[in-house]
């Protein structure tokens, strides 16, 4: 497993991190509405624009978006994507420079769906509005195999849809830096509660939103049962080192390796959460997801690697 141990701040994140604090920026003020604001600027401003040149193409449809990639490999697999955002922030037009990026890079098609925000709306109405859309566009894929991806909460959501919903649609989960633990806070809470781009408080929102409905459920990914494992298709996850969810992320992967020996794990010690919408700004984040790509989504088994370097 790479190391767990403290770790520092890649040097453009810990730029960008200082501008934030000298901006006052905080992910967490308490007020909704003024969080989904302050998140959804600064990416715009700070995670990259759109590059019009990158040939890649979008088709915008009522729930969501399919960006196809300048060149698609005959061979590729149809990616389903759920954003992140804890399910109360972002949206598929925040994302659409990173998908462009994760498309051009993988040669494949990515959709990406858009879906019910917490509060306004439960955790069960969102996942199973989600679930549906999913579930119609995979009948509609019977030519080429589908891979689910999803990065921080949309993780969770992925793995939940692939073991619960949807169970043996899938040929490949992809997991980026994702919310695997709701019932225990780790060390890496402290260590990066703050000033990481996943504030300590923001998340413990997130939290009170989401256990609720996966503990009805009984689905818990730190304790999967038998009958998951069996269904479980092969996964790649992918941690960051300075991230709150880095602990869990981490201790999954450990877990997993043994008991899903074909497990991908791939770590950036010195990126924190979110780092992927920053690949058209970051160079650091640019080459991590270049290494996501290449390493996590293939269906091919690439080189063994736990531990990637931007």
């Amino acid at each position: 497993m790479p190391d767990a141990g403290t770790a520092s701040l890649n040097a453009e994140f810990g730029r960008l991190a200082a501008a934030r604090k000298i901006m006052a920026v905080r992910g967490y003020t308490g007020s909704l509405a003024e969080d989904r604001l302050n998140a959804e600027r600064w990416i715009a401003r700070f995670g990259g624009a759109v590059d019009p040149g990158d040939g890649a193409t979008v088709e915008a449809g009522e729930q969501g978006v399919t960006v196809r990639p300048a060149r698609e490999a005959a061979d590729s697999p149809w990616v389903v994507y759920v954003h992140g955002g804890g399910m109360v922030h972002y949206s598929t037009t925040v994302f659409q420079p990173f998908l462009r990026t994760l498309a051009n890079a993988l040669g494949a098609p990515v959709e990406a769906f858009d879906y019910l925000k917490a509060p306004e709306h439960t955790v069960e109405e969102s996942v199973e509005r989600l679930a549906g859309h999913i579930a119609s566009r995979c009948r509609s894929l019977t030519d080429r195999p589908v891979v689910l991806a999803g990065d921080s909460v949309g993780g969770l959501l992925a793995l939940y849809l692939g073991l619960r919903v949807l169970p043996g649609v899938f040929s490949r989960l992809v997991l980026v830096y994702p919310v695997l633990d709701l019932r225990t806070e780790r060390p890496s809470y402290r260590v990066f509660g703050e000033g990481h781009f996943l504030d300590r408080d923001a998340m413990r929102l997130f939290t009170s939103f989401l256990e609720p409905f996966f503990s009805a459920r009984d689905f818990d990914p730190m304790n999967l049962p038998e009958s998951d494992l069996a269904r479980l298709p092969d996964c790649s996850i992918v941690t960051a080192g300075c991230d709150v969810l880095r602990d869990e992320g981490l201790a999954w992967a450990e877990l997993m390796a043994v008991r899903s020996p074909g497990l991908r794990h791939l770590h950036f010690p010195d990126l924190p959460h979110d780092f992927c919408l920053y690949a058209g700004r970051l160079a650091s984040a640019g080459s991590a997801v270049a290494e996501i790509a290449r390493t996590a989504f293939p269906l091919s088994a690439p080189p063994r690697t736990e531990r990637g370097r931007p």
